[in-house]
């Protein structure tokens, strides 16, 4: 496992820029198809969740990160009436290494789109894909370094009704391009398994 004590990205100042501007755009896009296509049956929502992470590739087998955790939120649109919904939302989370005293934990901002599949009331399966940053900071006794990169993504999983609720449970696969070319940092992924429940803001 190898760290530099001063930050990195992977990235040059250039190219942060230019993701970052794909990132925010694509999020204002949804928004704004959150408020112009037509939804009178559908309604806005938030989201939270739990659940666990299983690293993968270099983050695992290099870094040796271990099983974690991760809580995510967010915001749920309809796009239309096709059962097409826009995300923004966020996440944290922390994986232990197997070294005693190391860790890491992720932050992120991902927006997305999903597609949930059969009629209001019953259990319906949903899949999505998800684009946006992670944070990768790296901790041990003596720093706290970072790095941060283009984070992409997708999954399924299962939406069920609860009375006034909506609960759900997904499986998901992330990947963030966090590494360097000097290999002071590795790219972060991981498979996650998460559950939660949104709650409608309104609708017809």
């Amino acid at each position: 496992m190898c760290h530099s004590w001063e930050g990195a990205t992977g990235f040059s100042p250039q190219q942060e820029v230019l993701m970052r501007k794909c990132v925010v755009l694509l999020v204002a896009a949804l928004a704004v198809l959150s408020f112009t296509l037509p939804t009178p049956t559908s309604a806005q929502s938030v989201y939270v969740g739990a659940g666990g992470t299983f690293p993968t590739g270099d983050f695992k087998d290099v870094d040796e990160a271990k099983t974690g955790w991760m809580v995510e939120g967010g915001f749920g649109f309809p796009l239309g009436e096709s059962g097409l919904y826009g995300l923004v939302g966020g996440i944290y989370g922390s994986n232990d290494h197997e070294m005693e005293g190391h860790s890491t934990d992720l932050l992120g901002g991902l927006g997305g789109v999903e597609y949930v599949v059969g009629e209001e009331g019953g259990v319906r399966p949903f899949f999505f894909g998800q684009v946006g940053f992670l944070r990768h900071k790296f901790n041990d006794d003596n720093s706290d370094d970072s790095s941060s990169g283009l984070a992409f993504g997708g999954g399924a999983g299962l939406s069920i009704p609860l009375g006034g609720l909506n609960g759900w449970a997904l499986g998901r696969y992330l990947q963030a391009q966090t590494g360097d070319d000097e290999g002071l940092f590795v790219d972060t992924a991981f498979f996650g398994v998460m559950v939660g429940i949104s709650v409608s803001l309104g609708g017809n």
